[in-house]
């Protein structure tokens, strides 16, 4: 039983962190993307900052097959994952709007991007509910 909890804490932890560790990116991007926005930063750095953030960002969807998932948990991970992912495919669309400026581009970003919250809201309310099952 000690055992199982302490296998519990630790993937809390890891799925922890890549949550905060994707919060960071995230922020990251939506701060370089305002910068480009308002001028104080040209095209090429931003293009330059949006190659490194897209090989961060698979890196990091990469770290949630690596988690040893505790038993219920599985759907709550996998939705943080597709978030992550369409997140991913909602920066590629706005890096693609910054290169030739094709408000198409925009327009599926943002949709991208509320699909991506959706997913990530999912995935909070089916943590909370597997949470909710392990309890005695």
């Amino acid at each position: 039983n000690e055992n199982a909890k302490l296998r519990g804490q630790m993937f809390g932890n890891e799925l922890k962190g890549i949550q905060d560790e994707l919060k960071e990116l995230t922020h990251s991007f939506d701060s370089k993307l305002s910068m480009f926005k308002d001028g104080s930063m040209n095209k090429d750095n931003f293009l330059e900052f949006a190659k490194k953030h897209k090989n961060e960002m698979n890196r990091l969807i990469l770290l949630y097959d690596d988690l040893q998932i505790v038993r219920g948990f599985e759907s709550a991970v996998q939705l943080f994952k597709l978030s992550a992912e369409t997140q991913l495919e909602s920066d590629k669309q706005m890096i693609e709007w910054v290169k030739t400026g094709n408000d198409a581009a925009h327009i599926r970003s943002d949709a991208l991007l509320q699909e991506s919250f959706d997913y990530e809201m999912a995935g909070l309310a089916e943590y909370k509910l597997a949470q909710g099952s392990l309890k005695p």
